[in-house]
């Protein structure tokens, strides 16, 4: 029999997994998160492995992955830190922190699926259904993502759901351009 600790611990991750489940869904709010600085290190550890794990997939070296993922995360969350600090909704940094940062982790699981199917073809062949297929559902997980940080940012800033989505359009081009600049020269 397993010891009571455990049962507990597993049916409390198991509980965090479900939450982000359900605010990638849009069945949640950020606020319903605790303020808890040990759930936002987890989070993050969780979101830098899947970052890894999905650069790795795509063909990034370990490194570059780590550098990206980690690049990623910092632009994201000193702007987030920059704009709650602005308008005076800094107490607010922690739950949308680990919010963001939760569902960006499980976007990126599941962006496995698609960028796994991406596998480059030799040159002259056909791609077939699988890059077809691995494009459009990129594509709908990118939709699905800004949906979901937009759903994020309005419960964060007391926005409408399509400022949200504007926002969080706006964020991925500048960070797509200053990521890109920063690993690739320029874009």
């Amino acid at each position: 029999m397993m010891p009571r600790r455990s049962i507990t611990a597993r049916s409390a991750l198991l509980a965090l997994v479900y939450f982000f489940i359900d605010l990638c869904l849009l069945r949640r709010k950020p606020q319903e998160l605790p303020a808890s600085p040990a759930l936002f290190g987890l989070v993050l550890a969780v979101a830098v492995l899947g970052g890894l794990l999905l650069s790795v997939t795509a063909g990034a070296s370990l490194m570059s992955g780590l550098g990206q993922t980690l690049l990623d995360l910092l632009l994201m969350l000193g702007v987030l830190h920059v704009a709650l600090k602005a308008l005076k909704k800094d107490a607010r940094y922690l739950q949308t922190a680990t919010a963001l940062v939760g569902a960006d982790a499980v976007v990126g699981f599941v962006a496995l699926l698609p960028v796994s199917l991406a596998r480059p073809v030799a040159e002259g062949a056909d791609p077939g259904g699988d890059m077809l297929l691995a494009g459009l559902l990129f594509l709908a997980l990118v939709a699905w993502s800004v949906l979901v940080v937009g759903h994020i940012l309005r419960h964060a800033f007391d926005l409408t759901l399509a400022q949200g989505v504007v926002i969080a359009i706006a964020f991925d081009v500048f960070s797509y351009v200053v990521i890109g600049a920063l690993t690739q020269g320029s874009v």
